[in-house]
């Protein structure tokens, strides 16, 4: 029988996206011993490796590149994010996303697209100008494995795969007190080996990507089951803005994949962004968003998704073509090779015949509220990616601005915590107990909670919303939590239960957040109020555990 062995450690990272390799290896480089968790395998099983089209940012922030510049930049991100933004966070990430960013993974590496000696930039969907740094169309699966290389061979740098991290350790709940709290470290869970670690350090780092697989479709990896949003709501700290759920327009449509609820293939806003269109039927030459929208299929996801939505409720489609016959066929087997090869796998040359697509879940513009160095209201925890809400997005975001804030945002926070790492307090840590919990043989149970939540959210709490879905959508998944929690102390873990666990918590904020936003703005639609309400929703929908969601004024933010 394994042992349950306490871990310490100068830092602990949960997440071996963008976002965790950066922050371990940034810590690493300053002779810090790192515990890296990722929950399957580092590299290939995070959303980072997915990143199609690339990373945004404005080469030169003291001047005009390519009819660009920082200020074009900032007011494309202002004007997706809906008035949600916070501007100063906006114009920080614009000023340092390339020399902090781009430069920084060019330093460690990775070689983006160049043409003539320039950088090969694209435009996507929302940018007015040529910003998207890319490797091809496979950027994220370059610079992971440039990332992930540097991490296994860091030997300040330990990587657990298969670990799964349960929940987080914190002082007041150790002393069971109250006031200002420290995080000491967290449990985690090993899949193979199917007992609990207890680590013990003095920082925590948790960029666990995103929650895509709260709703029965999605971009996302099948890792992204919501454990950063879930275990920092449980343990009090306050997330915002979760009713932002962002679409991708344009993920493979697959009978097949539709019917497992699997990860679909997704065609890259690039490909938008370079002349290709939406259309309603296969032989039909029109862009449908155009009825709609005067920038046609290169709006923001959002409201290309929107209206996808109607134009597929309207005529009764499962999908929509995307025609990329317009674009130079050279530059659809070398900028979009990826996609290129995909399709013909499927039987589809997209250099002579449309492509069938759909939307689908794609990325979460809500998260853990942090500050501007990502820690959180709980000192020495830090959070990070697609789990944090900065103040970069707003409402909607804009195309390619996630790479980019992921490894500008890990490099602060792992800067702060150096410069305030002798300041930390040391208390030991109580190792996990299992108590009288019991094996559980009934994996029944847990799929039918996996399925009813998913296809709840996916039914009740998609793309288009009303009070009738959402408030059935809140009664059905609190039906289910008083039985997941008593499933929970009874029965030992397991990887599937802890994200059942984690995807119930998640759901069920998603759904009060959006019955607390009673109106219509970026990516998140509602049928009864269709409208946007700047007098009363200025600001961002907060959750916190026991209590209701609220709304934080942008001036008490800014």
């Amino acid at each position: 029988m394994f042992q349950n062995k306490l871990i310490e450690t100068d830092c602990g990272v949960v997440g071996g996206g963008l976002a965790g390799c950066t922050t371990a290896l940034e810590l690493a480089d300053a002779d810090k011993k790192v515990e890296l968790f990722v929950k399957n395998r580092l590299v290939e099983n995070c959303n980072s490796y997915l990143i199609a089209g690339g990373l945004a940012a404005v080469q030169l922030p003291d001047k005009t590149l390519n009819n660009d510049s920082v200020n074009f930049h900032i007011e494309d991100t202002l004007k997706a994010g809906k008035k949600l933004n916070d501007v100063k966070i906006v114009k920080y990430c614009a000023e340092h996303f390339f020399t902090d960013a781009i430069q920084y993974l060019i330093d460690k590496g990775v070689k983006f697209d160049k043409n003539n000696g320039s950088f090969d930039l694209n435009r996507e969907g929302g940018h007015s100008k040529n910003r998207v740094f890319h490797v091809s169309d496979i950027t994220g699966m370059k610079i992971m494995e440039t990332l992930g290389k540097l991490v296994r061979n860091h030997p300040n740098i330990k990587v657990h795969e298969n670990h799964m991290v349960i929940d987080l350790i914190t002082k007041n709940k150790i002393e069971k007190s109250k006031g200002k709290d420290v995080c000491l470290g967290f449990y985690v869970y090993d899949i193979e080996a199917e007992f609990v670690r207890t680590v013990q350090c003095k920082a925590t780092f948790i960029a666990t990507g995103g929650l895509g697989k709260v709703f029965l479709y999605t971009s996302n990896t099948d890792t992204s089951t919501g454990d950063g949003f879930a275990m920092c709501y449980r343990v009090g700290l306050p997330l915002a803005n979760m009713e932002f759920i962002q679409f991708h327009p344009t993920v493979f449509y697959d009978v097949l994949a539709v019917t497992e609820g699997e990860r679909r293939f997704l065609l890259t806003e690039a490909l938008r962004g370079a002349g290709a269109i939406l259309k309603l039927y296969k032989d039909h030459g029109e862009d449908f968003v155009f009825k709609y929208d005067p920038l046609g299929s290169k709006a923001t996801r959002d409201v290309v998704v929107l209206i996808e939505d109607i134009e597929m409720r309207k005529h009764g489609s499962n999908h929509v073509w995307l025609d990329c016959t317009k674009i130079n066929k050279d530059k659809l087997k070398s900028n979009f090779k990826n996609s290129y090869d995909f399709c013909l796998s499927k039987g589809i040359d997209i250099t002579k015949e449309p492509v069938p697509v759909v939307y689908a879940e794609h990325y979460s513009n809500g998260g853990v509220l942090v500050n501007s160095n990502s820690e959180t209201e709980i000192r020495g925890c830090y959070v990070l990616g697609e789990t944090a809400y900065t103040g970069l997005h707003g409402a909607t975001r804009l195309a390619s601005s996630s790479g980019p804030e992921c490894v500008l945002f890990a490099r602060l926070a792992a800067k702060h915590f150096l410069l305030n790492s002798d300041d930390v307090p040391s208390l030991k840590v109580p190792l996990w107990q299992s108590g009288e919990t019991v094996e559980s043989k009934d994996q029944i149970t847990v799929d039918y909670y996996w399925e009813v939540i998913r296809r709840t959210m996916n039914s009740l709490c998609g793309m288009s919303r009303n009070e009738e879905r959402l408030i059935a959508a809140k009664e059905l998944i609190e039906s289910l939590h008083n039985s997941i929690n008593s499933f929970y102390w009874n029965y030992r873990v397991s990887k599937d239960f802890l994200e059942v666990r984690n995807i119930a918590d998640v759901a069920s904020i998603i759904v009060e957040s959006a019955l607390a936003r009673k109106e219509s703005r970026g990516c998140h639609f509602r049928e009864d109020f269709p409208k946007t309400n700047n007098r009363k929703y200025l600001g961002l929908i907060i959750s916190k555990k026991e209590n209701k969601p609220y709304i934080l004024k942008l001036r008490e933010v800014n």
